[in-house]
């Protein structure tokens, strides 16, 4: 990651790149994919339970996207990653992973989050998909990962689980912080 002298306002983020793994395929988040993430993300409205909203549209999906897609906050403050998870095999969009990267005490950190449509859950996708969006921040410097994870939320705490993500006591928003410190790859 480049880093400018001076605030960090002045941050050049890592701009996402497809990731493979085995089963998956992890593509930079596009305004294209709202209509087939509008359908994976509203095969039920349990998947809200947890992590708020609902089921949104197309059009919505649309306007977050073009939005996220920039790769930055407006203020640049934080870099913004996002990608589709794809089912290689299916050549269908299963969900998301996302990273939001943010310098604290000269170190890069990222706020981490999986979504799995509710007709492709118990797949092992959001570990597969997280793990390699994690390698793939370590690539890029990042050494500490925060994710919001509501305690009722039993599958995704697990999955933080698998990550090796730790519990801790910290609550924002309802939601229970979960943090790990990772080396980076060179």
């Amino acid at each position: 990651m480049n880093t400018a002298e001076g605030s960090s306002s002045n941050t050049s983020w890592p701009q996402q790149t497809l990731i493979v793994t085995d089963r998956l395929l992890l593509e930079p988040l596009a305004v294209r994919h709202a209509a087939e993430m509008a359908e994976t993300l509203s095969s039920s409205p349990d998947l809200f339970t947890h992590i708020g909203g609902t089921s949104p549209s197309v059009s919505e999906l649309e306007r977050l996207y073009a939005l996220q897609s920039v790769g930055a906050s407006p203020d640049g403050e934080a870099g913004w990653l996002n990608w589709i998870i794809r089912d290689a095999t299916r050549s269908i969009a299963v969900g998301y992973v996302q990273a939001t990267v943010t310098r604290a005490d000269a170190r890069n950190q990222a706020d981490i989050a999986w979504v799995i449509g509710a007709d492709h859950q118990r797949q092992g996708f959001a570990t597969e998909a997280a793990r390699a969006m994690i390698a793939w921040l370590a690539d890029r410097h990042v050494t500490e990962l925060r994710a919001a994870i509501h305690p009722d939320n039993t599958a995704s705490n697990r999955v933080a689980e698998r990550l090796g993500l730790q519990q801790t006591d910290e609550i924002d928003d309802g939601e229970v912080i979960w943090h790990a410190e990772m080396r980076t790859r060179e």
